[in-house]
């Protein structure tokens, strides 16, 4: 919410890294899956509101965009990938998809929350975080440890696997943001540009 804010503020979402947006509907649509191949009900609830929510959240990136047909053409590419994955967990036997789907959807979601790290020599030579937005960064670490301490109530090692590592890579990442933010770096030249 405090992303899409600054996007209606500003009347343009880009400054805001699409994937963050995309990634986040098209993790829900995954782990609302899992959580029904799994038989978890909790998990099936949080992330079906997560799916209704983040498509709202991504509807306001669209309208605020310069580019709606980069978001529509991301966004299509991304839902055939999800169909595809959801047609797999659909046909696959029921003995080996508890395995493999949960396995598939950890290496995506590690993927998506980790990649802004493949951007650390970028970071430390700009003095200038490029990554998720602090506040989608502090969320993460939060839902992170509530799904932790939910896989540890139920003795789920595949959600606390998922969750401790997107712990550890969330918080390297709020990490660099702290030492490198870039919201410091505008106020500094807009300062000097005053003086």
């Amino acid at each position: 919410m405090l992303v899409c804010k600054d996007i209606v503020k500003k009347k343009t979402s880009d400054h805001v890294n699409l994937s963050t947006f995309v990634g986040a509907l098209f993790r829900s649509s995954l782990f609302c899956r899992q959580g029904f191949i799994l038989n978890l009900r909790t998990m099936m609830i949080v992330h079906g509101l997560g799916l209704l929510i983040n498509t709202f959240y991504l509807m306001i990136y669209w309208y605020y965009s310069n580019k709606k047909n980069v978001v529509i053409t991301t966004v299509f590419k991304t839902a055939l990938m999800g169909a595809v994955l959801l047609s797999y967990s659909l046909i696959e036997s029921s003995d080996l998809v508890k395995t493999r789907f949960p396995i598939m959807v950890s290496i995506i979601h590690l993927s998506l929350i980790g990649w802004p790290l493949l951007s650390v020599r970028e970071t430390i030579r700009t003095k200038k975080w490029s990554g998720h937005p602090k506040p989608i960064l502090i969320n993460s670490i939060v839902l992170c440890i509530l799904w932790l301490l939910y896989s540890i109530n139920i003795g789920n090692p595949i959600i606390f696997t998922q969750c401790s590592v997107a712990l550890i890579l969330s918080s390297t990442q709020l990490g660099l943001w702290a030492i490198y933010p870039a919201e410091k770096i505008q106020h500094n030249k807009m300062e000097k540009k005053n003086e």
